[in-house]
């Protein structure tokens, strides 16, 4: 068993526990459209603010895990924890050449985050570094988008944030791209 399927596999026992709200519709990972990549992030904070993490996956329209990260990121409230999930997302796509000219979708599970990345307003003057981050780096990408989907689309994201909100380690894996 490969590294990344051990982890998954880890994963899905450790977070047996996720509960299900009653307006919650389960959905299923979509596959981005052919030879496109998605990148399912998401933050996590245990408290207002508390013990934060951030994690996500990198899949390819086969839904082939090409990269995937957990991070603690130490005392944030959830909305920072979001922000930092798409940079971190977003910093990672850059640093790999092979990406550059890939269409990728950055989605995460935060209307919030994915509204300030998105427009020109920025929502929270403590956020406005991370944000203008972001662009920076989405326009050094090309083809690069960040999106909203729900929750239960993005369950593995969901359980590498948590992760990282548990723990100190920082998980970074990646496959043949």
């Amino acid at each position: 068993m490969d590294t990344i399927s051990t982890i998954l596999l880890n994963l899905k026992e450790s977070c047996s526990e996720v509960r299900q709200s009653k307006t919650l519709r389960l959905e299923d990972w979509v596959p981005p459209p052919f030879d496109s990549l998605k990148f399912n992030v998401d933050g996590s904070a245990r408290g207002t603010p508390g013990p934060a993490g951030i994690g996500g996956v990198l899949r390819d329209y086969t839904g082939r895990l090409l990269c995937t990260f957990s991070n603690h990121i130490g005392i944030q409230d959830a909305n920072t924890a979001e922000i930092l999930a798409i940079a971190r997302a977003c910093e990672l796509c850059v640093s790999r050449p092979e990406l550059k000219d890939r269409d990728i979708a950055i989605v995460s599970d935060s209307k919030v985050a994915v509204s300030w990345v998105n427009n020109d307003e920025i929502g929270s003057l403590k956020h406005l570094q991370v944000i203008y981050d972001i662009r920076n780096l989405m326009r050094r990408l090309g083809s690069v988008s960040v999106s909203y989907s729900a929750r239960a689309a993005n369950f593995v994201a969901d359980s590498l944030a948590k992760k990282g909100s548990d723990s100190g380690e920082v998980l970074l894996t990646w496959s043949n791209i």
